[in-house]
């Protein structure tokens, strides 16, 4: 039961509590609440009631009916216009039912951050039992139809964006680029404090190599840099293992991640990496926990630095 249902109940049927110990202190407490608890309750869904306590009469025991030992009875009314609550910290993350981007939700749970995740699908059906992803709000929104989202965008401390797709040309210049530079604009607009993006590594290619891939993501870190200029980081991954779910069948891709990654410690990957073509061989694969946690930290952390973070940085600071 909600809360403002409960209480509710509490205070229009005194048998569910005249008989229990310390009642008298419940129903004082009960009868003061106000209409800020809305803001200061530790849920979304409660914010989101558009309910208020009515408490006019507390202190003034002839101002209405009183529950029991003199103490005004609170009542729940309809607004009329909807009141305005103060929108509760959290962080947003578009994308937050894919790959990464369920692993960065997981991880920003886990240090105990109010979490939002955006994306078409809600909550992933393998996520549904796990205790961290009860805590999460998932709410199904198309990123191209800004009134589905972009309510949420205001007092949030920070957004993460993990949207990529592959395709056609235009199709991932679409997804990689306009979606994301999309979001950019939508929270700069809305004074988003802090945003990173899931992008992906220079490999030099040529560019008729998934032009629209790597052109999207470019327009999108172009966006970035100029709405967040402080506070913005791309983040530049290259190869990211670990549990990917497709369907019922959970993919390991650690078990070529992890291995090649040991074995490009052995020899200078960075420097060999500029080699051009070959060099993408070279480029060391990282894995999606430290993807996630590098990610939690661009957003909410004024720590650290603005602009691109590469694949080193993220191995080096948050893989070990």
């Amino acid at each position: 039961m909600r809360l403002p249902a409960l209480a509710g109940k509490l205070l229009s049927q005194p048998q569910l509590w005249s008989n229990a110990p310390g009642s008298a202190s419940q129903i004082a407490c009960a009868a003061h609440f106000s209409s800020s608890v809305a803001a200061q309750a530790l849920s979304l869904n409660l914010v989101r009631q558009g309910g208020q306590l009515n408490t006019e009469g507390v202190g003034t025991p002839s101002a209405g009916p009183t529950l029991g030992s003199g103490v005004p009875a609170a009542t729940f009314v309809s607004p009329s216009p909807e009141p305005e609550y103060e929108a509760m910290p959290r962080l947003l993350v578009f994308g937050g039912s894919g790959f990464v981007g369920s692993r960065v939700v997981e991880e920003a749970t886990e240090i105990g951050l109010p979490v939002v995740s955006l994306s078409r699908n809600g909550c992933p059906p393998h996520l549904g039992s796990q205790s961290w992803a009860q805590s999460v709000e998932w709410i199904k929104a198309d990123v191209f139809n800004p009134s589905s989202w972009q309510d949420l965008l205001p007092g949030s401390i920070g957004l993460v964006t993990c949207l990529g797709a592959f395709g056609s040309n235009d199709f991932m210049l679409k997804m990689n680029g306009t979606a994301n530079v999309n979001i950019v604009e939508a929270a700069s607009a809305a004074g988003v404090p802090r945003m990173a993006f899931i992008s992906i590594h220079d490999y030099s290619l040529p560019d008729f190599v998934l032009s629209g891939y790597f052109r999207g993501k470019r327009s999108a870190e172009a966006a970035l840099q100029q709405r967040f200029p402080e506070s913005g980081v791309s983040l530049r991954p290259s190869f990211i293992h670990g549990t990917r779910q497709v369907g019922s069948i959970g993919l390991p891709l650690s078990a070529i991640g992890s291995p090649l990654s040991k074995a490009l410690e052995l020899v200078p990957a960075k420097s060999l990496a500029g080699i051009p073509l070959m060099g993408a061989g070279f480029v060391p694969p990282v894995s999606v926990k430290a993807v996630a946690k590098a990610a939690v930290a661009a957003a909410t952390d004024p720590a650290v630095p603005a602009g691109v973070m590469d694949v080193w940085t993220i191995k080096q600071d948050y893989e070990r």
